[in-house]
């Protein structure tokens, strides 16, 4: 409940409309922007900020199917969607991080009139998150002169990677250090405007040395061309991020109405979009595993062929979590020797086709988007909320796949690596609720005992750990930029394709129609990124160029 009035005071801006006689820090015309309390933009910009970073590894955005966590079972996008025909401005989240960036600078520039020290403080972190997010899905961005519009400059310069993350690595540690310089164990926020932590000093620390650790290690690769020390840097923050869940920077859904639910749910979707189905490669990670999570993402297929069965008949299964679904099973059809019979099917990686036959058997009335031989995701990604469903930006389970793969590269210092792989895969459970909701209780232990889990066992202790790392970030869009710069998880290339690798960046965003002046700053940006050999248009903006991120390595091509 408390998270709910939060996020309705959030939008709505109740408290403001009706209780302006109970805070001293309001002014006294609330109907004037220039003296407006930073306190109001901060919940907009945290959900704003929220939202953002988790749609892109939602339906919005090219992401989960680029990671083939879900192809499209039919002929809508698949093109795109499945087989990466990726063309420019499609799916493009540009516009949105700079509208996004224009709310931030307001919060900043009123937080430092008021001289509110921690709003100025978040604003520097929420700047940070955007920035580094549109630089990693581009490349060199505009930064330094963005928001310049009363001074005349219209068209920023793009500032180089280098310089954005050099600069992004002292804003978070100031950032940290000012938030730290509050005194007492509250900073100072009008009651209900912290959507993250209410007000609690400590977590704001643990969450702005936890995004220091995250871009620390994005940057290992480059650290020898950096202007600032990485390893110190690194070695500061880990003293003091998430130490559990509770920890989380997460928003939940309120689901009452289509701004405040999620995009899969009846208010955000004409239609339920049981067209994205779980692709083949992830759903077998999973099955080999055993991994119990797999009950949580995933249905039962409907109808399940089954080998030597006489006659149809429809029994109720119950999964290992204690959810029943019927099932309709089917006796196996004559001619075809392809069919899966397993309870949980996925779709094949890369076809840029309708999957309108695909496990079939025959079944000419079957609809692509929903059809019943391939197993839907779970009901949790068709309601407009659900708990396990929310707006993350990073949580405890991702901090310690953080220390565990730099324990497992040797980097930064950080030792037992084991150990922290073991915390990040039993956070991912609890995050899941795997423990609570298990029938007969959950083995963890039995579960890490496995071969392809445990890290004592493996050959590639680094593949282990990014493995891992890829299945407990299910729909988030970390894994695509883990995956550019290590080269795991393994994934597999497009089946109804041409493309001999997969896309490692979008292409830019430009107007339309061109303005020579804007021009003029995207071709200097373009020029700084390198073509690789997979690269197939005639500029340097191509999905295969790297970026200064890449360049000078071997990842992930």
């Amino acid at each position: 409940m408390k998270n709910i009035i939060k996020i309705i005071v959030s939008i709505a801006f109740i408290s403001f409309l009706n209780s302006c006689s109970d805070f001293d820090e309001i002014n006294e015309s609330p109907n004037d922007v220039s003296e407006l309390s930073p306190n109001f933009l901060m919940s907009t910009n945290t959900r704003n900020v929220a939202n953002l970073y988790s749609e892109f590894g939602y339906w919005g955005s090219r992401v989960p199917s680029l990671m083939q966590y879900y192809q499209v079972g039919d002929s809508y996008k698949a093109d795109e969607l499945n087989a990466l025909l990726w063309e420019p401005g499609e799916s493009s989240p540009w516009e949105s991080i700079y509208s996004s960036l224009v709310d931030v600078q307001a919060m900043s520039d009123l937080s430092k009139e008021e001289g509110n020290v921690f709003l100025e403080a978040v604003a520097l972190v929420y700047r940070a998150i955007l920035i580094d997010l549109v630089s990693k899905i581009y490349g060199d961005a505009p930064f330094s002169e963005i928001n310049q519009l009363d001074e005349g400059l219209v068209f920023p310069k793009y500032d180089s990677q280098k310089e954005i993350y050099e600069t992004l690595l002292v804003d978070l540690k100031t950032a940290k250090n000012m938030i730290e310089g509050i005194p007492g164990s509250e900073v100072p926020v009008l009651d209900g405007y912290d959507l993250l932590y209410d007000g609690d000093k400590s977590k704001w620390v643990k969450f702005v040395n936890s995004l220091r650790i995250r871009m620390c290690l994005l940057l290992n690769n480059k650290k020898g061309e950096l202007g600032i020390n990485l390893d110190s840097e690194f070695q500061d923050a880990a003293q003091n991020v998430f130490t559990s869940s509770e920890d989380n920077a997460r928003l939940e859904y309120i689901g009452n109405s289509e701004g405040t639910s999620f995009r899969g749910g009846p208010f955000r979707a004409s239609e339920l979009t049981y067209a994205r189905r779980m692709g083949n490669g992830f759903l077998n990670l999973l099955r080999d595993r055993n991994d119990p999570r797999l009950y949580r993402w995933l249905r039962p297929v409907e109808n399940h062929w089954v080998r030597g069965l006489a006659e149809a008949t429809t029994i109720q299964h119950t999964d290992p979590l204690g959810q029943t679904f019927p099932i309709n099973n089917l006796p196996y059809p004559d001619g075809f020797d392809d069919l899966d019979t397993s309870l949980y099917v996925g779709l094949p990686i890369g076809s840029a086709q309708t999957f309108i036959t695909y496990n079939a058997g025959g079944d000419g009335s079957v609809e692509p988007k929903t059809s019943p031989y391939v197993s839907r995701l779970s009901e949790i990604y068709f309601q407009n909320a659900n708990d396990l469903v929310a707006m993350e930006i990073i949580t405890y389970s991702e901090v310690e796949f953080i220390l565990a793969e730099a324990g497992a590269i040797g980097a930064f210092g950080v030792s037992d690596a084991e150990s922290h792989y073991k915390m990040a895969i039993e956070a991912s459970m609890v995050e899941w609720e795997i423990f609570d909701d298990y029938v007969g209780g959950f083995d963890f232990d039995g579960y890490y005992n496995q071969e392809s889990v445990d890290l004592s066992k493996s050959d590639n202790v680094h593949k282990t750990v990014m493995t891992q790392k890829y299945i407990s970030m299910f729909f988030r869009p970390e894994p695509w930029f883990d995956w550019r710069r290590t080269g795991y998880p393994d994934l597999e290339r497009p089946v109804d394709s041409d493309q001999p690798v997969l896309p490692i960046r979008y292409h830019y965003d430009t107007p339309n129609p061109p303005d020579p002046q804007y021009i003029e700053e995207y071709s200097k940006a373009v020029e700084n990124l390198e073509r690789t050999e997979y690269a197939n248009t005639s500029s340097n903006d191509d999905i295969r160029s790297k970026m200064w991120l890449l360049q000078g390595t071997d990842k992930p091509y």
